[in-house]
């Protein structure tokens, strides 16, 4: 009767442990999760990866001597700013060749100065035959002269604009020889230095553009109607950095992984001071409206429809 009477009262504290344990920690979840805009409101925070927004390589379009790099591994550096120098100094000695005739306008001058004569011939020509003192014949020669002096000037003109276009086109061939950055950023690796060949498929510096920044996530397909462009989320980047950012929705993929059930999300993340780094790993936040669907309507290959089923992730509780 002792033993009978002792079990029975372990069975009563149990029952009201119970009844204030567990269930109603889940009551007071429930009224936070329905006090935020008083409606089914939840979130979820998922792991992700903050990179670059654009990874740049530059090489060489012309296989030569890397002759100078003037940046270095964590540089940052402008859009159009040098990065490296290939020999040049052949290009060089044509860019001064053809700046030194394109502005030069001796031969052109020339030929108007002989224009002049012969025009000034051909009219005292003209008047001499109509005092019949000068022939026809000397008349017709000094209008050919004439004519052929006219001609003189526009081929000195014509050679002229040719100096011009080759001066352009040497300056071109030089200026494929400067290596310039395509995109404001931080220079990430220097694999060529002075004195090296570089080839075709080679690459001299890389550049990162981290403004701004690429978060990378994979969502459980139950989330696929939760999540729209243009979406706001918080992304905690883990330590040393830290802290909340807010980021917008940029890209949700419309191709599911089969094998892993989820589906990829891009967020922009802003990052004009830089503080950031790239290739951080992180989590971000998504506030949902409403719980996630964990059906929904799918297509197959025929094009009829079918029902998707996507579980929600279970939770397991222990009870003391």
């Amino acid at each position: 009767m002792m033993w009978s009477s002792a079990r029975a009262r372990r069975q009563k504290k149990r029952n009201v442990q119970s009844s204030f344990g567990f269930p109603r920690q889940a009551a007071v979840l429930v009224g936070a999760v329905a006090a935020v805009g008083g409606t089914s409101a939840s979130a979820a925070t998922f792991d992700c990866v903050m990179n670059p927004f654009l990874t740049v390589k530059l090489g060489s379009p012309i296989p030569s001597v890397l002759s100078e790099v003037v940046v270095d591994r964590g540089d940052l550096v402008k859009k159009g700013q040098i990065v490296a120098r290939i020999e040049s100094s052949v290009e060089q000695a044509a860019v001064a060749v053809n700046e030194a005739r394109a502005s030069s306008g001796a031969e052109i001058e020339a030929k108007r100065s002989m224009l002049e004569q012969k025009s000034g011939v051909f009219k005292r020509k003209s008047e001499l035959v109509s005092h019949n003192i000068a022939s026809t014949q000397d008349v017709e020669t000094a209008q050919a002269e004439f004519n052929v002096a006219k001609q003189d000037v526009a081929l000195a003109e014509l050679n002229k604009k040719m100096a011009e276009l080759e001066l352009s086109r040497s300056k071109a061939l030089l200026e494929e020889r400067t290596i310039r950055s395509p995109i404001d950023g931080i220079i990430v690796e220097r694999a060529l230095g002075p004195g090296e060949y570089v080839r075709p498929e080679a690459n001299i510096v890389t550049v990162a553009s981290i403004h701004p920044l690429n978060v990378e996530a994979y969502l459980p397909v139950r989330y696929f109607r939760s999540i729209k462009v243009g979406d706001t989320a918080v992304v905690h980047p883990d330590e040393p950095v830290g802290g909340n950012h807010d980021a917008k929705v940029s890209i949700v993929d419309q191709v599911f992984d089969a094998a892993s059930g989820t589906f990829g999300v891009r967020l922009t993340l802003p990052n004009p001071d830089n503080l950031l780094p790239g290739g951080l790993r992180c989590h971000v936040t998504f506030a949902f409206a409403e719980q996630p669907a964990s059906r929904f309507e799918a297509t197959n290959a025929d094009g009829s429809a079918r029902s998707v089923t996507s579980e929600a992730p279970r939770q397991s509780h222990q009870a003391d």
